[in-house]
């Protein structure tokens, strides 16, 4: 289980905003597809899961996991 990643760069996640969110999966930047995969991922595992993209590129498809701290 991991804090989800920072969203200062990108908009706001109303799903996760600074709670806990364990990464699902993680699809790497050199990935061309990596957004399509990781957002068909999300879409499968379902029950809250969604992306997040890291400052390297990278997808993670994550879930949150607890209350705003």
């Amino acid at each position: 289980m991991t804090t989800a990643p920072p969203r200062t760069a990108l908009t706001a996640c109303s799903s996760c905003a600074g709670r806990p969110a364990a990464v699902l999966e993680t699809v790497s930047a050199s990935n061309l597809n990596g957004r399509r995969i990781a957002d068909q991922r999300a879409g499968e595992l379902g029950d809250g899961a969604h992306t997040h993209a890291d400052r390297n590129g990278d997808m993670h498809v994550v879930r949150p996991t607890g209350a705003t701290s």
